[in-house]
C-alpha cells in the first residue's frame, strides 16, 4: 500500500496542483493531508475548493483552528487577528461547515502497522488549542511526547506544522507544500514493514 501526505499548503494553489499531480502518478492508494491550508498565500479558498474536491482525508492545522475558533486561542498569533477575521468573512457557509468537520487526526492499521496522522503533536488533545507550541521542538518538551506512550503506541506518526523534514524515532514530520523547500512523504506499507521517502516537488 502507498500513502501519500502532504502539508501546510498556505493559499499557495499553484504548490497544491504540483503536489496533487506527483501524488497521481505515485499511484497513491490514499492520500492525507496534514492542514493549514491559510495563511500566506493569496489563493486559499480555491486550496480549499481543490481539497474538497478530491478524495483526500484532509485534517485540521492550526490555521483551521484559527478560523473556526478566532486567533484568541493561541497568544502568539494575534498579530493575525485581522486576518482571519476578514478571511471567516469571504467564506461560504459551506466552506465553514467542511472546515469544521476536519478531524483533528486520522489513524488507521496498514497491514498490521498502525499509523497516525496529524498537523503536530498533541499537548492536549481535548483542549480548544491542542497542538504544541513550535517553541517546544527547542526546549526538550517535543522530545518528551516522542517518548511518551502516545506516541511510541504507534509505528510511525506522521506530522507537520513546523516546515521541516526531520525523523524522530518514529515520529517524521514533512515540510510544507506551499513553501520554499517544499516536499511530501510518500509512505510504503506491506506485511513486512513501513518505509517511507521525503520527495521534493519539482
Amino acid at each position: 500500500m502507498i500513502i501519500a501526505v502532504f502539508s501546510d499548503v498556505h493559499g499557495n494553489l499553484k504548490a497544491l496542483k504540483a503536489v496533487l499531480e506527483q501524488i497521481k502518478e505515485k499511484n497513491a492508494d490514499l492520500t492525507v493531508f496534514l492542514g493549514d491550508i491559510f495563511q500566506r498565500g493569496n489563493e486559499e479558498t480555491e486550496c480549499l475548493e481543490q481539497l474538497k474536491g478530491n478524495e483526500i482525508i484532509c485534517l485540521k492545522g492550526n490555521c483551521e483552528l484559527y478560523l473556526e475558533h478566532g486567533v484568541g486561542i493561541d497568544p502568539d498569533v494575534e498579530y493575525l487577528r485581522d486576518y482571519y477575521d476578514g478571511m471567516r468573512k469571504k467564506l461560504t457557509d459551506e466552506q465553514m461547515q467542511f472546515i469544521k468537520q476536519m478531524p483533528l487526526f486520522y489513524e488507521n492499521e496498514f497491514h498490521g502497522h498502525k499509523i497516525h496522522f496529524s498537523h503536530f503533536l498533541f499537548s492536549d488533545i481535548d483542549s480548544v488549542y491542542p497542538f504544541l507550541q513550535l517553541s517546544d521542538l527547542k526546549n526538550g518538551l517535543f522530545d518528551k511526547v516522542c517518548k511518551s506512550e502516545d506516541v511510541m503506541k504507534y509505528e510511525l506518526v506522521v506530522i507537520g506544522h513546523s516546515h521541516q523534514n526531520f525523523v524522530k524515532g518514529n515520529v517524521v514530520s514533512v515540510s510544507a507544500s506551499g513553501l520554499e523547500g517544499a516536499s511530501y512523504l510518500l509512505i510504503e506499507v506491506n506485511e513486512a514493514d513501513v518505509s517511507f521517502e521525503h520527495i521534493s516537488i519539482d
